[in-house]
């Protein structure tokens, strides 16, 4: 899911590493390390190496180059983008909403029906659903009355 995630809603160290290495890429870095602090190394040592190893692990080599030129002898912080995906998690609450009451759609759920489907789909309660529904997807700050 964090591969729907649109530049604007990552953190500025996330766009740096999509900067440097591409959107994909970043993403499965801040997949696996999210929330840490990474000693990028320059590969001289064997705990060097072995860093640089889980470093491409998770980017492939030419990232791991990118990254180890950028940042080699430094701590990186890989960010866990948690607002980001909140985000796209909502966009696609709301989209999949308005497909599912959608009434050219086959079958047309009822909205308490939809929110159900929801609230089962991702993992959250209804009332919760009923909530991301209420602030329109790109303003947190307008919110709409749905009753």
């Amino acid at each position: 899911m964090i591969a729907e995630c649109h530049h604007d809603d990552l953190p500025e160290s996330a766009q740096n590493l999509v900067r440097l290495i591409g959107m994909a890429k970043a993403m499965r870095l801040i997949d696996q390390l999210g929330g840490t602090t990474f000693p990028v190394s320059k590969s001289k040592t064997r705990l060097g190496q072995l860093r640089y190893e889980l470093l491409s692990d998770a980017v492939g080599v030419d990232a791991a180059d990118i990254l180890t030129k950028e940042y080699g002898g430094e701590m990186l912080y890989i960010p866990n983008c948690v607002a980001a995906l909140r985000a796209v998690r909502n966009r696609a609450i709301h989209a999949r909403f308005d497909e599912l009451i959608n009434p050219n759609s086959n079958p047309v759920y009822s909205s308490n029906e939809a929110v159900a489907l929801l609230a089962r789909e991702y993992r959250l309660s209804d009332r919760r659903v009923w909530e991301i529904l209420k602030v329109l997807p790109n303003n947190s700050e307008n919110q709409i009355d749905l009753f």
